[in-house]
């Protein structure tokens, strides 16, 4: 009776995890998803596991559309999270269908959510996604927020024509004394930029396919939309700039993903797909603006105090030895490079730190070998560099996480040249080398999409601006891969997120030391140990403090702590390394309390023996 009872139980359980799975499935990748496609799939997914997901709606887009986050392991406390979001700019569907594809994944998953819980952001901007389900098609990158971009008290009069009535929206060239565009040498397809250096002059001017609708000069300044939210956060945020609003977070899809995100301080990592890909190349560096740290002047007001010659230059390091060396750690905060440079009033840099460069690019030497067992080869072209006011940028600077980017596609190159010699193997081909890149990417075309992502360069009588060609690259051909190849792009590439999952920092109580000194007092050593690979805070968080610090509490009765604290911040610590607190106290008592105070980090408490 016993052995039939659980032989039942076991059917019971087999039919409920295939009926789970099956349902999990039913969200496919078979071809692009609407925003109604998308909401139904998110709703699917909560549906089909409602005890370990839930949605939280954070914003509602001009447009209507509603915007989710899919939350995996609702059941969870005092564990990390990681936050997952994708085409914030709109125009890139595979990166939507790519955050659809891994939360299906961590749902069929145990190891990559057991001890984490994650966040899924799968289309933020719905308005702008639309423009690649439109009767005619165009890159989109605004959402449907009414704004007068031109300035002249009307709004969306002016934006893409489709004069051709090909669907597609393209361009439009005019010969134009004052033009500044060449038909290239190289394929006469590709109009380029002329180089005076080179002696050339420009015969072209390039316009986006349309017509100057409101009668002001101008052809499509004022289309529908709108803000690009992938450029509306507020690190490096750009004032009076096309597209990127009035003011950062403006918009309410990315007013609602910054507090949805300060809300959860569990947060420790995040995971963009978009069009960078820090996992290829760490974030970029080399912008003007931020604090120098190998050549800074100290103040003649605190150069005398640390010892320090305020007409030389110093390295920060030279400074915070000075600094340790004359001015003594006071209140237990640990001099360092970020607190010295808040004693300053140094700058927010705008470029990475160095430390945090360290594992940036040791992840991508490693993400490239993983490529290869995955027999991936092929030379692909540069993904976009990381844009000022993006989401990964804020991520990185401002919340203080490691922050990831990932590039679902950009096209293969192809060329008739040795591997190697149309660019390099590492970067590919650079988005400024413009006139190379069109060629691959004609290329491309040609080979692999049968010639049906050009529009050929076609004569056409412009209201305004008279004989001129509609022709070029069509849309989303550099951004989007045909619908075939969304299984094994997301099957190929995502694991390596997975993978990086598992380098969040793990901080444990690892042991105590003990050490009567009579009359009740006893020096107490807690040792911390970070079973993680990444650091704890980077050190961007650990200069601009955030996230929070963790803290180790000691509690017990009758307890008298003679030096330390008893909420003694952990300060930073770095990957698979050990920290000491140190404390002296009185008691009578036989035992305290200590546990680690942070939402990141397990809060069990650790009972610690005095006197033996």
């Amino acid at each position: 009776m016993i052995k039939k009872a659980q032989s039942y139980m076991l059917t019971l359980l087999i039919v409920s995890l295939s009926l789970n799975l099956q349902a999990q499935n039913s969200v496919r990748f078979e071809k692009y998803k609407t925003n109604a496609e998308v909401q139904k799939s998110l709703n699917d997914l909560q549906q089909n596991s409602p005890n370990r997901t839930t949605l939280h709606k954070i914003a509602e887009s001009p447009g209507g559309e509603p915007v989710y986050v899919l939350e995996i392991g609702k059941d969870l406390k005092n564990v990390p999270a990681i936050f997952v979001a994708a085409n914030f700019e709109g125009k890139t569907p595979i990166s939507t269908e790519g955050a659809l594809y891994m939360a299906r994944m961590l749902l069929d998953s145990v190891s990559y959510t057991r001890k984490v819980k994650w966040f899924i952001l799968a289309l933020p901007n719905p308005d702008a996604a639309s423009g690649f389900f439109s009767g005619i098609k165009w890159e989109r990158s605004v959402n449907s927020a009414a704004v007068n971009d031109d300035k002249d008290d009307q709004l969306n009069e002016d934006g893409p024509d489709d004069l051709n009535k090909d669907g597609l929206i393209t361009l439009m060239r005019v010969e134009d004394p004052e033009g500044t565009y060449l038909i290239s040498g190289k394929d006469p397809r590709i109009m380029v930029k002329a180089d005076p250096g080179k002696g050339e002059r420009g015969k072209y001017k390039l316009y986006p396919e349309g017509l100057d609708n409101d009668g002001d000069g101008e052809i499509n300044e004022d289309g529908i939309g709108g803000i690009n939210l992938g450029i509306n956060f507020p690190h490096l945020f750009k004032t009076n700039a096309q597209e990127t609003g009035l003011w950062p977070g403006e918009a309410p899809e990315v007013y609602g993903t910054m507090k949805f995100i300060f809300g959860h301080p569990e947060i420790a990592m995040i995971f963009t797909l978009g069009t960078s890909d820090f996992c290829i190349a760490p974030p970029r560096g080399g912008r003007k603006g931020g604090v120098n740290m190998e050549s800074l002047r100290v103040p003649a007001r605190y150069a005398t105090i640390i010892g320090a010659d305020p007409e030389k230059t110093y390295t920060m390091s030279q400074v915070v030895e000075m600094f340790k060396t004359n001015m003594p750690a006071r209140g237990g905060r640990e001099i360092n490079s970020e607190t010295v440079a808040g004693f300053l009033g140094l700058g927010a840099n705008v470029n990475p730190l160095e430390d945090d460069l360290k594992f940036y690019k040791d992840f991508s030497d490693k993400y490239k070998s993983f490529l290869k067992t995955k027999g991936v080869t092929t030379e692909r072209m540069s993904a976009d560099p990381d844009k000022d006011g993006s989401f990964e940028l804020w991520a990185y600077y401002q919340v203080g996480v490691p922050s990831f980017s990932m590039n679902l596609f950009t096209p293969p190159i192809i060329s008739d040249q040795k591997p190697g010699e149309a660019a390099s193997k590492e970067a590919g081909i650079k988005p400024g080398e413009s006139d190379d890149r069109e060629k691959s990417i004609l290329a491309f075309i040609d080979k692999k999409l049968n010639g049906t992502g050009f529009v050929e360069w076609q004569p056409f009588n412009h209201p305004t601006l008279g004989k001129v060609e509609i022709g070029g690259i069509a849309p989303f051909v550099t951004s989007t891969p045909p619908p075939a190849q969304i299984d094994s792009l997301c099957r190929i590439q995502l694991p390596w997120l997975l993978t990086l999952s598992k380098k969040l920092p793990d901080l444990q109580l690892m042991k105590e030391v003990i050490t009567d000194l009579g009359a009740g007092v006893y020096r107490l050593e807690i040792y911390v140990e970070n079973k993680g690979v990444l650091p704890y805070p980077t050190a961007m968080g650990s200069k601009n403090k955030q996230p929070a610090p963790a803290v180790v509490v000691l509690e017990g009765e009758n307890l008298e702590i003679l030096e330390g604290y008893q909420r003694s911040p952990l300060g930073d610590i770095g990957g698979n390394q050990v920290k000491k607190i140190t404390w002296t106290i009185k008691t009578d008592k036989k035992t305290l309390k200590a546990h680690i105070d942070s939402p990141l980090f397990d809060a069990t408490v650790k009972q610690i023996k005095i006197g033996g």
